[in-house]
C-alpha cells in the first residue's frame, strides 16, 4: 500500500525537525546580515553570485519540488528561494557551497542517465522521485533548510518574495499593541487609523 503524500504543514513541521539541517537554525541570526541587495536580487531576478546559470536553475527546479506551490498559496519559487540561498552560499554560508554543488551536481546526472534531460526540465513528478533518491545525500539537508529558511525569513533578507510565507502559513503579520499604551497608538481603535 502507498504511504499517503504528506501534507504541506506534515512537510514544514517535518523539515523544520530535520536533524541535518538543525545546526543550520542555530545561526539564523546571521541571515539578518543578508541585507536589501538579496532582496532585489531576488525582486529584479539578478544573476546568481555563488552558483553557476546551469547550477541555479537546477536549484530553482528544486526548490520548487521541495516546498510546490498550489491553488491556495505559493511556494519557494514565488516566495524567491533560490536568491536567498544563492546570497547565503556567497556570503555567510560559503563552507555550504560544495555540499549544495555536489547535490545539485547529482540530481542533474540522475537526470541526464535515467531521462535524458536536465532536472529542470523533467515534469513534477520525475522529479520528486529522484529527490526521495537523493534524500540521503550530504547536501540535501542543507539544501532543503536553506530553501525553507528563504521561503520563511522576513524579506529584508531576500527571501520570502511578496510575504509568501504569510499565504502559506494562512495568516497575516500584524504588529502587537501592548502597554504601556500611549500618543502612538491613539488612533489605533478608530476606523481606519492606526499608529502616527
Amino acid at each position: 500500500m502507498a504511504r499517503p503524500e504528506p501534507t504541506r504543514r506534515e512537510f514544514i513541521a517535518d523539515s523544520a525537525g530535520a536533524l541535518g539541517g538543525a545546526w543550520l537554525w542555530l545561526r539564523l541570526p546571521s541571515f539578518g546580515l543578508l541585507a536589501a541587495c538579496v532582496r532585489d536580487a531576488a525582486r529584479t531576478e539578478a544573476p546568481p553570485q555563488a552558483l553557476t546559470p546551469d547550477e541555479f536553475a537546477t536549484l530553482r527546479a528544486v526548490a520548487a519540488r521541495l516546498l510546490p506551490s498550489d491553488e491556495a498559496s505559493p511556494g519557494a519559487e514565488e516566495a524567491g528561494a533560490a536568491w536567498f540561498v544563492d546570497a547565503a552560499l556567497t556570503t555567510h554560508f560559503p563552507a555550504l557551497l560544495e555540499p549544495v554543488r555536489g547535490l545539485l551536481s547529482s540530481v542533474d546526472e540522475r537526470a541526464r542517465v535515467q531521462d535524458a534531460a536536465r532536472f529542470a526540465m523533467l515534469d513534477a513528478a520525475r522529479q520528486d522521485a529522484l529527490l526521495r533518491d537523493v534524500e540521503t545525500d550530504p547536501g540535501f539537508g542543507p539544501t532543503r533548510t536553506l530553501v525553507l529558511a528563504g521561503v520563511f525569513s522576513d524579506p529584508v533578507h531576500g527571501g520570502n518574495r511578496n510575504s509568501a510565507a504569510e499565504q502559506i502559513l494562512g495568516y497575516r503579520h500584524e504588529g502587537v499593541y501592548q502597554p504601556p499604551f500611549g500618543y502612538y497608538d491613539a488612533e489605533a481603535g478608530r476606523s481606519g487609523g492606526g499608529a502616527p
